[in-house]
């Protein structure tokens, strides 16, 4: 399996619009790796991208990804999702030469919660009611634990302890690939997703920056729904991948690429890293 992430950050962007500070400063001018733009990811063999952020178009094209054919949804959030209209770049035929409004149509996958969330949030399922009306997507439910076979890769779905979340586990032969992409607050990995081949999970927040300041003040809302850092090294460490690999790295930390490779090299013996723009990985 090839695994490449076409965007590594998160809510927030790198470099953030109008923002000066060093993180935002350095991206501006050094480009990728040290500016991200939303978090999306694909899998080549199975030619399926894993969520939509706003950018999803410009991240496709920089990675000359030439078809995709699904797309799984992790959860309703809108740096996950502000990217629906790719279906209509990918596949609307203006010309209507098939009598139809689409050259091709797209599978979108959806787990039960997403599906549910998608119904009550934001307007999501009635603008893919709308895709799907002019057969620029085929809507399809995923059922926790239901294996799909696409290009002799099985994927399963897996609820979070968040329920709005999932987790994806990949498998090809006897090789193991864990995606689970955001929001790991409080989530045990059981015990059949550890000693994967390749897992892929949120960086978690830094309280403090490079420099030692605070980042996240005491009574910040964020300590009591999102997963710190230290909490992510923890899941590596039961997790036990041969290789992991942490995404969704928000502006707000504060840490440039630089930084993050002094995190890495300190914790050197788990084998983790920090994905970046562009990054592909072989399973």
């Amino acid at each position: 399996m090839k695994i490449v992430f076409l965007g590594t950050g998160g809510a927030t962007v790198t470099p953030r619009p109008t923002c000066p500070c060093r993180v935002c400063s350095t991206a501006r001018v050094r480009g990728v790796p040290y500016s991200r733009l939303g978090p999306a990811l694909f899998v080549q063999e199975m030619k399926a991208l894993f969520d939509t952020p706003e950018e999803i178009a410009v991240e496709l094209e920089r990675c000359n990804i030439d078809a995709v054919d699904h797309v799984f949804y992790s959860h309703w959030h809108p740096d996950h999702t502000g990217g629906r209209r790719i279906f209509e770049q990918l596949n609307l035929d203006i010309s209507f030469k098939n009598q139809s409004w689409a050259r091709k149509t797209t599978t979108v996958h959806l787990p039960p919660r997403v599906e549910e969330d998608f119904k009550n949030r934001i307007g999501l399922m009635e603008h893919l009611s709308h895709l799907a009306g002019m057969g620029l997507i085929a809507l399809r439910r995923i059922e926790e634990g239901q294996v799909l076979e696409i290009n002799g890769i099985r994927v399963q779905c897996r609820q979070m302890t968040n329920p709005s979340l999932y987790a994806y586990l990949l498998e090809e032969n006897e090789k193991r690939v864990l995606l689970a992409l955001d929001d790991t607050f409080r989530w045990v990995p059981p015990q059949d997703l550890r000693g994967v081949d390749l897992a892929v999970l949120e960086s978690g927040w830094f309280e403090r920056g490079p420099d030692g300041s605070l980042l996240i003040a005491e009574d910040n809302p964020i300590r009591k729904g999102e997963a710190p850092f230290e909490e992510t090294l923890e899941k590596v460490r039961v997790i036990e991948a041969k290789r992991t690999v942490l995404t969704h790295i928000e502006e707000i930390f504060q840490h440039t690429y630089d930084d993050l490779k002094k995190v890495e090299a300190k914790h050197s013996d788990l084998n983790v890293s920090f994905a970046y723009d562009g990054l592909a990985v072989e399973v």
